[in-house]
């Protein structure tokens, strides 16, 4: 009994105690990991614990203590994890009990003069090191006080990127772009305009993205982002190509906004913007199992359809063609806005998630523009508007992991578009658009250095027309599909190779529009297949450099035009 009060003891001298709160990291993205705690169980017996080697020392020590301590996990004690400060008082209480006891105790075993003469020993034996974990703890606690002082909220962290990249394009002849209002699913079947390749200028694009995430209960998250773009990529020079998403989603577009649509001017002088361009909160229910969302404004893309190895401009492919499936997500039209969605942990093998978004949510009334589109008529009325009424979006998704290293999503989206059909403005004689869409994300990480994705997507729109035109159903497809080599040449490299097929119109007419030198049917002559090839280099934790290339082969869906190759070099500080 006396060695087991000695090691009590001398545990609780030389055990590290962490501070009272978490990491700030994981106080905030506790949201995302969710939350583990370790059943807490009694074990009578050294025996019982499966990560202690009976010939050590420790297996002695925990001999005489492992029937008094409550010891975290399941059969382990867990000798690398810090001992928390809940754990070190039940020891310590455990064994001020046990002191009081033989203190007061009249017969039996008692503490006696040579048990406090050890214990003295021990004291003095162990008096160096005592000093010096009283020094550190010393230093530890200033610099604690230190960065709190310093701190702007105790229950907010701000992080974030910034990408340089430095791109340029050419080709050999023109490409034949559909009118810059005009959506490249169609691509040259709604008429086209040629523009010369060879013109596009090299340059330098930089996105600046700060966030804010807070958490008020320790498991939730209010993310308000900010962001500002400076500069163009070759898709501003050359409309339509990758699906109108750009060759560089971080760049800025033909219409002066960003690709992400996270501001709506975008300058060349390097002077940005910035805008409020995602603000939402989410948080657990039912053991983390449901997490439910509502937002002022989110992009669906980054919640529905994500994938491992294409779905972070930053990290892996620029081309915005291979961050979602754009008939899922429809990136490429005005649905980034309010919304409310959920994901359900239905087992460990399957999950369930949901998003509702209004392109237009904040509209109290209609939005009527004076603008003419490429048939020279006015575009009209944009409906309602109102969380309802207006532009909306459903993407649901089912994700099922067969393993560790799979995963399989199949996903049903249903679009309302005022005025426009996949994204594409067309006359005043429109109503409104419904699409249906369907769509397959896989990924497979086949070994630690090799993994594989696709993703594939269908849709049947039907045109609601109030004037003479009448449109048939129309049919579009998407996909792409590639490769991944993590690691590749040193820890946090990676290269990767894709290939993608835009959203494209493969069936459907409409009647009742006579346009000079165009005809009924509304497939394009050509299939846009965009190539895209990079290397990521990891110098550190902070900053990747990632040489890219890019082939475009019949840019907008057009057998018009000449092919298109894109070089980028592209740096990435993460702060």
């Amino acid at each position: 009994m006396r060695n087991w009060l000695i090691g009590v003891v001398v545990l609780a001298f030389l055990a590290p105690v962490p501070g009272s709160a978490a990491p700030d990291s994981e106080q905030t993205e506790v949201f995302t990991e969710g939350s583990f705690r370790g059943e807490m169980v009694r074990l009578n017996s050294v025996t019982e614990l499966t990560d202690v080697d009976p010939n050590s020392w420790a297996s002695l020590a925990l001999a005489s203590v492992a029937g008094h301590l409550n010891l975290t996990g399941s059969h382990a004690v867990v000798g690398d994890r810090f001992l928390s400060r809940t754990e070190f008082a039940s020891g310590l209480d455990a064994a001020l009990q046990k002191v009081s006891e033989l203190a007061s105790s009249k017969g039996g075993e008692r503490i006696t003069a040579a048990d406090l003469a050890t214990l003295e020993r021990l004291r003095s034996e162990f008096a160096t090191e005592l000093s010096v974990m009283r020094r550190r703890t010393d230093v530890l606690e200033s610099r604690a006080q230190d960065t709190e002082s310093m701190l702007f909220s105790t229950m907010a962290k701000l992080d974030g990127s910034v990408v340089m990249a430095l791109t340029g394009a050419g080709s050999g002849g023109r490409i034949a772009s559909g009118f810059p209002d005009i959506a490249p699913a169609f691509g040259d079947a709604l008429g086209a305009t040629n523009f010369p390749a060879a013109a596009v200028n090299t340059t330098l694009v930089t996105r600046t993205t700060l966030n804010l995430r807070a958490t008020l209960m320790g498991e939730d998250q209010l993310l308000v982002r900010l962001r500002g773009v400076s500069g163009f990529d070759a898709g501003a020079a050359l409309p339509g190509i990758s699906s109108g998403l750009g060759p560089l989603f971080y760049a800025g577009g033909p219409n002066g906004s960003s690709y992400d649509q996270s501001t709506t001017a975008v300058s060349t002088t390097g002077l940005a913007s910035v805008a409020f361009d995602e603000v939402y909160y989410t948080t657990g229910m039912d053991g983390d199992r449901f997490r439910a969302l509502i937002a002022a404004r989110v992009n669906i893309g980054e919640l529905v359809d994500t994938n491992s190895f294409a779905n972070n401009e930053e990290l892996d492919f620029s081309n915005g063609l291979f961050l979602n499936n754009q008939l899922i997500t429809f990136s490429f039209s005005a649905f980034y806005g309010p919304g409310a969605g959920f994901g359900w942990q239905l087992n460990d093998f399957l999950r369930l998630r949901a998003i509702y978004t209004s392109g237009n949510g904040g509209a109290g009334a209609g939005n009527a523009s004076s603008n003419a589109n490429a048939f020279g008529a006015p575009f009209g009325a944009f409906g309602a508007g109102g969380l309802f009424g207006g532009q909306t979006l459903l993407a649901t998704e089912l994700r099922i992991d067969p393993d560790r290293n799979a995963s399989i999503k199949l996903q049903y989206a249903q679009v309302v578009e005022q005025s426009a059909v996949l994204g594409t403005i067309l006359p005043s004689t429109i109503n409104n658009s419904v699409t249906n869409g369907y769509g397959v994300n896989a990924e497979w990480a086949i070994t630690p250095s090799l993994a594989v994705f696709g993703r594939y997507g269908f849709a049947a729109t039907n045109v609601n027309s109030l004037g003479v035109a009448a449109f048939s159903e129309i049919h579009s497809t998407t996909w792409q599909a590639g490769l991944t080599l993590p690691d590749f040449l040193g820890p946090g490299n990676s290269l990767g190779v894709g290939y993608a097929q835009p959203v494209r119109v493969h069936s459907g007419s409409v009647s009742g529009l006579v346009e000079p030198g165009r005809t009924n049917g509304l497939v394009p002559s050509g299939v846009e297949g965009d190539i895209e090839l990079f290397y990521r280099i990891q110098l550190n934790d902070r900053l990747t450099i990632t040489p890219d290339l890019q082939f475009i082969i019949q840019p907008v869906n057009s057998v018009n035009s000449n092919g298109l190759t894109i070089g980028t070099l592209r740096a990435v500080f993460s702060f």
